[in-house]
């Protein structure tokens, strides 16, 4: 097991989730008036920008606090089937216990098949990013 507080393991956790971050808005395209709506729920300001920015540094603490956790517990993935099914794992937790709470409760935001399946692959894209910067 990796000490999750080293310095270079939290730098690999945020580069991590800054990746499933980014990944995560192309599923949005459709929709980008998701953002402007996180936005103005926060910083009374209606702008997509804004909205992509702030969802960026929720997915970066979400996956230092997501990968922390499964470093804690001793779980890695040991090739890419495992880290695949890991980061399932990942994202359906990251949607059950987060997204789905938060935007049901603060921003009454639709959800969708789309919601859901972006928040899977988001926990997909952070696992497999981690497990490719682990790698190298």
């Amino acid at each position: 097991m990796r000490n999750p507080l080293n310095p270079m393991e939290i730098g690999k956790y945020a580069l991590s989730g800054l990746i499933g971050g980014l990944l995560e808005v192309p599923f949005y395209l459709k929709d980008l008036e998701v953002f402007s709506e996180i936005s103005f729920r926060i910083t009374g300001v209606h702008s997509v920008v804004v909205g992509v920015i702030l969802h960026l540094i929720a997915s970066v603490i979400i996956g230092v606090v997501a990968l922390s956790l499964l470093n804690v517990a001793g779980i890695e993935g040991r090739g890419f089937w495992a880290s695949l099914l890991i980061g399932i794992m990942l994202g359906s937790s990251v949607l059950s216990l987060f997204s789905l709470p938060v935007h049901l409760t603060v921003f009454p935001l639709k959800i969708t098949l789309v919601y859901v399946i972006s928040h899977i692959f988001y926990g997909v894209f952070v696992y497999l990013a981690y497990w490719v910067l682990q790698r190298g």
